[in-house]
């Protein structure tokens, strides 16, 4: 079962493997960092990116307005 969170007002669902993308989104990166993010995933459908210690994620745009991060292959 998927978990969710609101981070800057985007609902958010994920996985336990991706909790850490979480983390980077709400808590290390700055707000503007973080609606970069949020908007250039909406635009295109998703981004990738990488969390500081280098884990992969996927913030995915679901079409009914909520988001969800899932873990990319490499380590976590």
């Amino acid at each position: 079962m998927a978990n969710t969170k609101i981070i800057r007002g985007y609902t958010v669902y994920y996985d336990d493997n991706a909790a850490k993308g979480i983390e980077h989104l709400a808590y290390v990166l700055s707000i503007e960092e973080s609606d970069s993010k949020f908007s250039n995933a909406r635009a295109t459908g998703k981004l990738k990116f990488e969390d500081r210690l280098g884990r992969n994620y996927t913030l995915i745009y679901n079409f009914n307005g909520t988001f969800k991060v899932e873990a990319r292959s490499g380590w976590w």
